[in-house]
């Protein structure tokens, strides 16, 4: 079995049991924003909760780590990979011979970059929801808390009607283009967007090696991202590794340095170790 092949598996694993297991941490995490926002709006004091723990937390594991929480844990990333690939799975199925799959004009690279600046203007204006108090003008318009109820069973009624046309619209962009959430509506993929990462988390790119007009890191890319070495827009990459996989002169490594060079595989094994051990930790705050 190829190194790739191997990556692949293992990422497939570890999406599978935070999937199964800790479903919520996103939208945890996310109260701990909303929590935040609250308790300076009503003047109160803000103490240790269960979701502000889990914030800090996945804050500080972005800082050391890079986006590794939305790119292997995400439920809500997890679930976007899965219909992208079912999507792409039935498309091969009915084209059959024909290599061209559904693409939609205005998912190519060149405009993604501008629409992932959606979500931090959907951040913005969540933060100034919450800041003036208007939580209760957009009840039931959530689809990440529609998900999280289907995803316990429980099926919202009518009141969460606009929450459900907006999971829906949601999951016919995840079929068509990959990772279309975390690129453009995520609110908390935002937030650790604008976390600094440090430069050994980072992903480099020896580009006086690359072959010219490759472009295969970027076309791979889940997040339309390019690695350049003195523009390193790490906020977008998810640390999916799958520009390493797929370079075939093998240029991209972790840090500015080849140091880590191989050992990719290793240090996603530990880095999913130190978050489980994240989750147990706040679980039982």
């Amino acid at each position: 079995m190829k190194a790739r092949d191997v990556h692949r598996l293992l990422r497939h694993v570890i999406q599978i049991i935070f999937f199964l297991w800790m479903p919520a941490l996103y939208t945890s995490a996310y109260s701990g924003i909303k929590y935040v926002i609250g308790q300076i709006r009503d003047g109160n004091p803000i103490t240790m909760n269960g979701f502000l723990s889990t914030f800090i937390a996945l804050c500080a594991f972005t800082i050391l780590f890079g986006r590794f929480f939305c790119g292997y844990a995400c439920a809500f990333g997890s679930l976007g990979d899965g219909m992208y690939a079912l999507s792409q799975g039935i498309q091969k199925k009915i084209t059959k011979k024909r290599k061209k799959r559904i693409s939609l004009p205005w998912f190519r690279s060149e405009i993604c970059v501008w629409l992932q600046k959606t979500k931090y203007i959907l951040l913005i204006a969540l933060i100034a929801i919450y800041a003036f108090g208007l939580t209760d003008h957009f009840a039931g318009t959530s689809p990440w808390e529609v998900f999280s109820m289907l995803y316990n069973g429980n099926f919202p009624g009518m009141e969460n009607l606009i929450g459900y046309i907006l999971f829906f619209l949601i999951l016919i962009g995840m079929c068509f283009k990959e990772r279309f959430f975390c690129q453009y509506l995520c609110p908390m993929g935002a937030a650790f967007a604008w976390m600094p990462v440090l430069p050994v988390s980072v992903l480099d790119r020896d580009r006086e090696r690359c072959i010219p007009k490759c472009r295969a890191c970027q076309m791979k890319c889940p997040v339309d991202m390019e690695i350049k070495r003195d523009q390193k827009n790490e906020g977008e990459c998810i640390h999916c590794l799958q520009c390493i996989d797929v370079c075939p002169k093998q240029n991209i490594h972790l840090g500015s340095g080849k140091r880590f060079r191989g050992h990719e595989l290793f240090f996603v094994l530990i880095k999913a170790v130190i978050l489980i051990l994240i989750c147990l930790f706040t679980v039982n705050m």
